[in-house]
């Protein structure tokens, strides 16, 4: 039962709609008010449930009706609350505990000039929340964009103790629905963005630079607002792009010339403009940054355009453009939340722009050398391998739930998962962070052994595409083997299992001298290496063992 889903009120209506919404089994213990017993109470049936996800949506006018009517005793009662949610998260690294902000209207009768209590202890609940910190459904934001009216339904309320409307219930299975998609799959990675009518108003190759619409105060500010969001993504880890039909003197003209555009050159992984198909464009520079097409989002004013990216790479995200301009940020903010979301971000996330930028240095600097291996030393690599743990575990779930082409059994694991996996007896799990003389890769490949006496056998082993044909691979897998030696295995067994991606992952067992002792009928090819293997421990990667 993947899903979990809490409340102080009836929510078995809402269930029913997430269930229909992810087609997972929901969850919803049976009695009014039970959240905080279910939570705090390590036998109920939470717990057994066997939940991936604990979605916790409150009702806040209940919520504070039930507190004292003191208000420092009121904000230490929601408080005490906060830390028993903290605790079981703390206690339940398998689950992913997610909390909703809290709606509380000011219905009470008082002067104009008074202080709301309930403001206080809505702004008390998300603070206490962040500072754990656990992520928020953010049941306060979907109010103000419904209306409250909308939002709840007073007839219902006061029928079945059911607050939420049909549109309530709707938005919040709808905001549960993409943090469980989430929580299961890898966001995309690259924003690649038209220029003219996107990026700004006009075509500047017609235009010039002073003729195209855009500006901080005036109509203009809603391209400057639009791509204030977008370098929000950039922070954020997402890889921004520019793939324009334009001469690119007038592309970088328009983005480092015009003094009010908020994004320049260097926010940019690359920049293409030239007059060839988009689609064509887009292919090639998914290959130069070394990912897939799968892993874009293409935004473009000209529904021409976006018709032709859609037939040409239907894998591609192809969201439909505001006809409205004014309504460009609130498109952003919705692209944002479809592709972009994470539950928590990583040093990794905020570097990437960086990392492509130096891989893009690497492959122009492989032309000056006639040999793989030269050119290899010449980058002077250093690979850090650590057990996964409490630091890193966030960034080893993300590893596992990307699209990663060299991945031998493509498993998906959520950050709860794991923590459990680090905390167990069971498994070493191993994440490998890399460097050059270039820069940093950041933590980009990763192995979980399940262990059982003298032998292991490998759960997961994946890699980053940035590091592949670097020999990255075969470095770890002897430091993760000779790790295993210390503790006494002997044997190590392993699989590749086929998918429509992970074909370079293919070869690697038999290249790092593992033997096929059987296959499959889906394909699944079986391997199994006494170790020490010796072969490839002074190899061209360094390796540090933490």
């Amino acid at each position: 039962m993947p899903i979990a889903l809490l409340s102080n009120v009836t929510v078995t209506s809402l269930a029913m709609r997430v269930n229909a919404l992810t087609k997972e089994e929901v969850y919803c213990p049976h009695g009014y008010n039970t959240w905080l017993q279910e939570i705090s109470d390590p036998d109920s049936r939470l717990y057994s449930s066997g939940a991936d996800a604990v979605f916790t949506v409150l009702h806040g006018r209940s919520l504070l009706g039930d507190m004292p009517s003191d208000e420092n005793t009121a904000l230490d009662a929601l408080l005490e609350m906060t830390s028993t949610l903290s605790a079981a998260s703390e206690r339940h690294r398998e689950m992913t505990f997610i909390v909703s902000a809290l709606d509380i209207p000011d219905t009470a009768i008082r002067p104009l000039c008074s202080a709301s209590v309930r403001a206080r202890a809505a702004a008390c609940w998300r603070r206490a929340l962040e500072d754990i910190p656990l992520p928020v459904l953010d049941l306060s934001e979907m109010v103000s964009n419904i209306g409250r009216r909308n939002f709840y339904n007073e007839r219902v309320w006061y029928m079945g103790a059911i607050p939420f409307s049909k549109t309530g219930e709707e938005a919040i299975a709808s905001e549960i629905g993409a943090i469980w998609k989430t929580l299961r799959t890898a966001r995309k990675k690259c924003l690649a963005l038209d220029l003219d009518n996107t990026l700004w108003g006009g075509v500047i190759g017609e235009l010039g630079l002073d003729g195209i619409h855009l500006d901080k105060t005036g109509s203009g500010s809603r391209f400057y607002d639009f791509q204030r969001k977008i370098l929000e993504l950039k922070h954020s880890g997402v890889l921004l792009a520019v793939i324009s039909k334009n001469n690119m003197v007038d592309a970088l003209n328009g983005i480092d010339g015009h003094p009010d555009m908020a994004l320049r050159s260097n926010d940019f992984a690359a920049i293409v403009a030239n007059w060839k198909p988009k689609s064509q464009n887009l292919e090639s520079l998914a290959q130069s940054l070394n990912i897939g097409t799968d892993s874009f989002v293409f935004i473009d004013d000209n529904p021409v355009e976006r018709e032709m990216m859609r037939m040409a790479l239907p894998e591609v995200e192809v969201p439909d453009f505001p006809e409205d301009s004014s309504q460009l940020e609130a498109f952003m903010l919705d692209v944002a939340h479809r592709y972009f979301l994470q539950i928590k971000a990583t040093d990794e996330d905020a570097n990437k722009t960086g990392q492509y930028a130096a891989e893009a240095t690497r492959r122009k600097a492989r032309t000056a050398f006639h040999s793989r291996d030269d050119y290899l030393r010449s980058l002077e690599m250093k690979l850090t391998v650590e057990r996964v743990g409490e630091k890193n575990a966030l960034r080893a779930s993300q590893l596992t739930r990307k699209t990663n082409q060299f991945n031998l059994t493509s498993r998906r694991y959520s950050e709860g998962e794991m923590h459990a996996i680090a905390a167990s007896d069971e498994y070493m799990a191993y994440i490998g962070e890399l460097a050059d003389r270039y820069g940093d890769y950041g933590k980009v490949i990763l192995a979980i052994m399940r262990v059982s006496g003298d032998e292991a056998d490998v759960d997961t082993f994946l890699m980053s595409c940035r590091a592949m044909e670097r020999e990255v691979e075969t470095a770890f897998i002897r430091s993760v083997e000779d790790d295993l030696l210390k503790t006494g295995v002997r044997r190590v067994t392993a699989r590749y299992a086929p998918t429509e991606k992970n074909y370079p992952a293919a070869p690697f067992l038999k290249r790092a001298g593992y033997g096929k002792i059987s296959d499959a009928a889906d394909g699944t090819a079986f391997y199994a290496a006494d170790i020490p293997l010796g072969a490839g421990r002074d190899g061209i990667v360094k390796v540090e063992i933490r």
